[in-house]
């Protein structure tokens, strides 16, 4: 980032001030210790000449004359404008106030308050509050608060609030809040919050919060969040989070969650991408390196994972990729593509009856797998499994349409693999048809009920199939209850 502040004061005061202060020497800046902004009782600048009431025409012509930058008084009246060596205590200014040492107390002009030292208190400018020095306390102007060090208290611009060093406290504006050092505290903006270092605290943008360091607690912004290390708790942006490190907390978004690492709970729109994700993801697409949590998206893909994902294709190095073909007591042949872990698997898949070409069915099916032994007291097989499987189907024939059949189902199976290229599995199902636009598809039903003045069938079916290629045993595992059944 440039030097924000020197570009800002030219935009806003050129044209009324800088014939002035060219040609002031400023004075050296005098401490400020009192954090709270005493009009009467401020300590001042022992330097100056001290004197209770002023009243300027234009520059040098009022009361101090020529001597005016060697005096500070505690109320001021300029006139049209006026150029002081200070202020302890109020000034009104039709265009300007300026002072070369310091500013303690309250300051309005209808163009811009100026301090080529501190400037503390309350100040209101139709433009600009402008110090070289650091500001404390509430400024409040139509285009800009400028602080050549740091600033911090209540800033209030319909255009920007900047700072060459800290920005803290609460500062709201119009277009951006910018600092070369962090920014903290309350910042809204109706574009940015921008910081050279960290950003922290409640930050609220219309564009985006950036940081070149990190971001902390609640960020939100209507476009993104950015930072080149390290991002932490709430930060929500309707298009992206982006980190060049680290993303921990909530992390949401409309669009795409980036990060090398991110941890916590990152829900998108649209993708999460990371080297390194632990936590849970929910995202139409995920794409990691490595993952530890859960995965839940449309698809989903990673290196290696430690977990669990659902979805509809889920590509992992460490995980399945198989083939099922499989017979269902409908009469329909259904062939699925099964990728997830060996624990938990997603498939899809296409049906069809070989008698009936214009009759197929679409679905996805999520499975949990069991070693038999941990199922089961007697077995002593290393090669069985018991899989708990969920499937929605949707009939179609011809074309698709809402009013197409639609049915759930529940399978039990019993798996056997002989090795790891290939298995076989058999097992009931109970089934819940949705009547819709393809018929005959229950060949009995035990239950036929009405809900909403759409027709169901339930039915117990069968099912038998084989899964082709790589697959790996499942680990025991140690139910703390009973496992008998």
């Amino acid at each position: 980032m440039n030097k924000i502040s020197l570009c800002t004061v030219t935009l806003v005061l050129s044209a009324f001030l800088s014939p002035f202060i060219t040609s002031v020497s400023a004075q050296n800046n005098t401490d400020f210790t009192s954090e709270l902004i005493d009009f009467e009782n401020q300590s001042r600048d022992s330097t100056l000449s001290y004197t209770k009431w002023r009243v300027t025409f234009l520059n040098s012509l009022g009361t101090n004359g020529n001597n005016s930058q060697e005096y500070t008084a505690q109320y001021s009246i300029n006139l049209v404008g006026g150029i002081h060596g200070g202020l302890d205590g109020r000034e009104f200014g039709l265009l300007y106030n300026v002072e070369t040492n310091y500013v303690h107390g309250f300051q309005i002009a209808g163009l811009g308050n100026v301090s080529l030292g501190e400037m503390s208190g309350l100040n209101i400018a139709g433009l600009s509050n402008y110090s070289q020095g650091p500001m404390k306390g509430l400024q409040l102007s139509g285009l800009a608060n400028i602080s050549e060090t740091s600033m911090e208290g209540l800033q209030l611009s319909a255009g920007l609030n900047v700072s060459a060093g800290e920005l803290s406290g609460m500062h709201i504006a119009g277009i951006a809040n910018l600092s070369q050092d962090d920014l903290a505290g309350l910042n809204l903006a109706g574009g940015f919050n921008v910081t050279n270092e960290d950003i922290e605290g409640l930050n609220l943008a219309g564009i985006a919060n950036i940081s070149n360091d990190d971001i902390e607690v609640l960020t939100i912004a209507g476009i993104a969040n950015v930072s080149t290390e390290d991002q932490s708790g709430l930060i929500m942006s309707s298009v992206a989070n982006v980190s060049g490190d680290f993303m921990e907390g909530l992390i949401l978004t409309g669009g795409i969650n980036a990060a090398k690492k991110i941890e916590g709970l990152s829900v998108s729109g649209v993708a999460t991408l990371s080297n390194d994700l632990t936590g849970l993801t929910i995202s139409p697409v995920n794409i990691q390196k490595t993952i530890t949590g859960l995965h839940v998206g449309f698809v989903n893909v990673a290196e290696e994972i430690d977990g669990v994902s659902i979805g509809l294709v889920s590509w992992y190095g460490n995980g399945r990729k198989n083939v099922d073909i499989r017979y269902s007591d409908s009469g329909f042949l259904d062939m699925g593509f099964t990728t997830g872990t060996h624990r938990l698997y997603n498939q899809i898949s296409v049906g069809f009856v070989p008698q009936e070409s214009n009759v197929f069915k679409l679905g996805g099916s999520i499975g949990l797998v069991f070693d038999m032994r941990d199922r089961f007291s007697g077995i002593s097989k290393d090669n069985w499994t018991v899989t708990h499987e969920l499937s929605l189907y949707q009939y179609m024939e011809d074309k698709w349409h809402r009013q197409n059949t639609k049915q759930f189902t529940y399978r039990y199976l019993i798996s056997s693999m002989p090795n790891n290229q290939f298995s076989i599995y058999a097992g009931p199902s109970l089934n819940i048809l949705k009547e819709g636009s393809v018929d005959d598809l229950a060949w009995y039903s035990v239950w036929s009920p009405s809900i909403k003045s759409a027709n169901y069938q339930v039915w117990v079916g069968f099912n038998i199939g084989m899964r082709l290629f790589k697959q790996e045993a499942v680990e025991r595992v140690n139910f703390p209850l009973e496992r008998n059944f």
